[in-house]
């Protein structure tokens, strides 16, 4: 149990870590060098650093898609 729980952990803080990164890359609010401090920030203290990025990005705007399904309600 104690295996799989470790590889779990793993597994979740990788995904975190990627998805914030590709949260970051898409944010055009923020400079190339704010964007590289943020990225180094994600993978130099991994799970908190992601947390913290997260916390302070932009929400992205709605893909089209959802714009339209918001329109019709």
């Amino acid at each position: 149990f104690l295996t799989f729980s470790v590889i779990a952990a793993i597994v979740v803080t990788v995904v975190l870590q990627v998805v914030a990164t590709r949260r970051v890359n898409r944010d055009v609010a923020f400079g190339a060098d704010q964007r590289r401090a943020q990225l180094w920030l994600i993978w130099a203290i991994p799970l908190v650093g992601a947390a913290i990025v997260l916390s302070v990005l932009h929400d992205e705007p709605a893909a089209p898609r959802d714009r339209i399904s918001q329109n019709r309600s």
